[in-house]
């Protein structure tokens, strides 16, 4: 007989197999989607219209999903996908108890879009200022590296001569390692101070246009939609709120509390010994993801060409 660690194992490979078994079905339901013309018939004022976008465009992400992460089964790959799972989960019953939140779909995309760019531009001007910092300290780092050369006797300043740029790239390019900066490798070639040139008169100007536009976007948005609907829309976005509107809070406290402990640098993920869920918790993970996969489609297959 086998005992329950080996049976746990056989679930394990059942459920990641029933997983990918999936995609056919979810392939199938995306063209059906595909099929009522969806970007056509758009109107990105009409709650609906969102409703059936994002249902598709979740479909096409859950087919991701099935296709990559179950091949070979590990902790934090099933944690996150089960987190993502629920918060997708959470979408699909909003939109299928009203259809207003289609709209709250949108204000949350402008949103994060907004952020987005907000966030990518602070990134670019701190990417300036940290380069032209790096540039300054090469230029004082060269001027004091040929000092030490000039006093150097001759045979012992032609030897380090010979080394003396890459010397100084490689202390700066050491200290750049450091920093969170998108550019750096980028400087290596083009030189610290014309990456700030190139970052501060090409890319900026990118990024505020870009800023501009989904101001106007939200602009737009505040203009036109109803109160009735900008009510449901919340201040602050809060999953475990969202989750509470369509009785999923359980769910998410449960799956939240592993990811806290697995996927956060808490206390008790760094200093206890479980690190990795046991083979038990792995098939009950597995088996809410089939589920709540099965659950999105179900409720995809509700949207027809009236909607």
């Amino acid at each position: 007989m086998m005992d329950i660690e080996e049976k746990s194992k056989e679930k394990v490979e059942f459920l990641a197999s029933e997983i990918k078994g999936l995609q056919l079905i979810i392939t199938d339901e995306i063209g059906r989607l595909e099929s009522l013309k969806i970007e056509n018939n758009f109107n990105k004022f009409k709650p609906s219209s969102w409703c059936l976008s994002a249902t598709r465009d979740a479909l096409i992400k859950l087919r991701i999903f099935t296709e990559n992460n179950f091949d070979y089964i590990e902790t934090m790959n099933v944690i996150s996908v089960s987190r993502y799972i629920l918060e997708l989960s959470i979408w699909m019953k909003l939109f299928e108890r009203d259809h207003d939140y289609g709209m709250v779909y949108y204000s949350q995309l402008i949103s994060t879009q907004k952020k987005y760019w907000n966030d990518l531009l602070s990134q670019a001007r701190r990417e300036i200022s940290l380069l032209k910092s790096f540039e300054e300290e090469e230029g004082a780092i060269r001027k004091e590296k040929m000092q030490e050369i000039f006093s150097m006797p001759e045979n012992e300043a032609l030897k380090h001569a010979k080394n003396w740029q890459k010397d100084v790239m490689d202390t700066i390019d050491s200290k750049a390692a450091r920093f969170f900066s998108i550019y750096a490798d980028d400087a290596k070639v083009n030189g610290y101070g014309y990456q700030a040139y190139l970052v501060e008169t090409k890319l900026i100007p990118e990024i505020e246009i870009s800023l501009k536009s989904i101001v106007a976007e939200e602009a737009e948005f505040n203009k036109t939609v109803p109160d009735s609907i900008k009510n449901k829309i919340p201040k602050r976005w809060n999953w475990r709120d969202m989750a509470k509107k369509v009785d999923m809070d359980d769910e998410y406290d449960y799956i939240y509390s592993f990811s806290s402990k697995l996927i956060h640098a808490t206390p008790v993920s760094v200093t206890t010994n479980n690190k990795s869920l046991e083979i038990q918790e792995i098939c009950i993970f597995l088996k809410y993801i089939l589920v709540k996969i099965q659950d999105v489609i179900d409720c995809s297959i509700k949207y027809s060409p009236n909607t």
